[in-house]
Formats: structure tokens, C-alpha cells, sequence
């Protein structure tokens, strides 16, 4: 994580990546409960930022991301950019169970 973040959201990441964990999903990668984690957080709610911010490959993020979005469910993707190929995500009812976080909360 870059150094943007303060040390009580990498605290909170870290507290909540090990809860998902737990629940042992079929992620692709280890970026899929991390992005599980960073979107319920709302650390990051999109391909790029989340590929910037976790130094990740935007094209790995973006395969992750389809994962979480068509064959989990755990988030769904709500906008593309054309040219960018960027996601803009969220979480499902299912990937907010996981996460312990209410979707209607994070909409606001």
C-alpha cells in the first residue's frame, strides 16, 4: 500500500483482509480479497486507483475484478471507461456479507 495511507487504514485493511480470508472464496489471486477489502473500506473504487495505490498491473486488477463480478458476485462493476479499460466497482449484497459492510452505507 502507498504511503498515502495512514497507518489506522492499514491497520484496518489488514484487520479485515484476514476476516475474508477466513471464509476461504475462490479468488483468482491474492488481489481479490484485497480488492474485496479496499472496496468495502472505500480505499478504492476503481480499477486504476486500486492498481496505482497497491503498485498492482492495472491488467491484473481488471481480470480480478471480472472474477469478483461474474462468477463470485461479490462486486459489480458500474461503469467501464472505453479507452482505459478502467472499472469503476462495488460491493454486492453477498461481498458486503463478507465484509461485514452495509452497500446502502457505502452508496452515500
Amino acid at each position: 500500500m502507498s504511503n498515502a495511507a495512514t497507518q489506522d487504514q492499514q491497520d484496518a485493511l489488514l484487520d479485515l483482509l484476514d476476516q475474508v480470508m477466513q471464509h476461504e472464496l475462490d479468488f483468482l489471486t491474492e488481489l481479490g480479497p484485497l480488492i474485496l477489502c479496499a472496496s468495502a473500506l472505500g480505499v478504492a473504487k476503481d480499477t486504476r486507483s486500486f492498481a496505482r495505490l497497491f503498485e498492482a498491473a492495472h491488467a491484473l486488477v481488471i481480470r480480478e475484478c471480472t472474477h469478483l463480478d461474474e462468477e463470485l458476485g461479490l462486486i459489480t462493476v458500474e461503469d467501464r471507461g472505453e479507452k482505459s479499460g478502467r472499472r469503476f466497482f462495488a460491493l454486492t449484497a453477498q461481498g458486503a456479507h463478507f465484509t461485514k459492510a452495509d452497500p446502502l452505507e457505502m452508496a452515500s
